[in-house]
């Protein structure tokens, strides 16, 4: 079922490669190559679930990030990432607003679905 979550981000952004802008202060964790698939995950779910349009969100998917590159061997760079990520954390999250609106319930709910897979 994990793996299947990656796939869906994946082929998200084979069809949308112009909305993936990848690990955006460190460039060097690839897990494939050219492809940090922590940060593709990260991206999708703030496209597709709106997750950084609400700080409590904001803050799981942030944390399921961090985790995701400790659980793939990125362990140094992951929790230096959650914390650069908790001090852009109110602006983006009014960017995010500003740019695709609130995040809606079934949005929050589906996220939090993916969120339980992933963390165990």
């Amino acid at each position: 079922m994990q793996i299947g979550i990656y796939e869906k981000a994946y082929e998200y952004f084979c069809d949308f490669p112009q909305d993936f802008d990848g690990a955006t202060i460190v460039k060097d964790l690839y897990h494939i190559p050219g492809l940090d698939i922590n940060a593709m995950l990260h991206d999708y779910q703030y496209l597709i679930f709106n997750a950084a349009a609400n700080l409590y969100t904001k803050w799981y998917c942030d944390k399921l990030y961090a985790k995701q590159m400790e659980h793939l061997g990125k362990g140094e760079a992951s929790w230096k990432r959650f914390s650069l990520l908790k001090i852009t954390g109110l602006p983006f999250c009014l960017y995010a607003i500003f740019k695709r609106g609130l995040i809606t319930k079934e949005q929050r709910r589906l996220f939090f679905h993916d969120y339980e897979i992933l963390m165990n």
